[in-house]
């Protein structure tokens, strides 16, 4: 068993976390539309409904070169309370690169008076390399980042 390891990044929210969240609850399929440049089709490949257990495909392009990837996605856990949802990668070439990648996207009330309310999004990108040679999944974190700000900026507009 190797050393499990985590990275994360927070992003700042104008739009309301039950909005941001919603999106990623309801809406998945609308990156496409969105990041036409990242995300090529997005289908729920196993089960009727977006829950816990079912498996969504993701056609996506990011990073070094751009090439195209083909990736399974496990959905591990869905908290409408909590309002967060965790993926875990069981198909792909990713796979090739790390024994477990799992991402936790969560939309958080900051709780604070100022405009803005110190709302946002956390992103917890947690792995085990399959060897020494993988760098961490870094570039995941990125496009996430990137995703987070564009849904936030096409809240704040409509």
């Amino acid at each position: 068993m190797g050393k499990s390891d985590s990275i994360w990044a927070k992003i700042d929210l104008k739009s309301s976390p039950e909005k941001f969240y919603g999106f990623f609850r309801n809406h998945l399929g609308d990156l496409v539309d969105l990041f036409p440049e990242n995300y090529k089709s997005i289908q729920l490949v196993e089960g009727q409904h977006f829950s816990g257990g079912n498996v969504v495909q993701f056609k996506f392009q990011f990073g070094f070169g751009h090439q195209l990837r083909v990736e399974k996605w496990a959905i591990r856990a869905v908290d409408d309370v909590k309002k967060y949802i965790i993926y875990e990668a069981v198909e792909g070439d990713v796979l090739k690169q790390f024994k477990v990648l799992r991402v936790k996207v969560e939309a958080v009330h900051g709780g604070s008076t100022k405009v803005g309310g110190g709302n946002f999004t956390k992103w917890t990108v947690e792995f085990e390399k399959a060897n020494e040679n993988v760098a961490s999944p870094q570039n995941y974190l990125e496009l996430f980042a990137k995703i987070s700000k564009g849904v936030d900026a096409y809240f704040s507009r409509n």
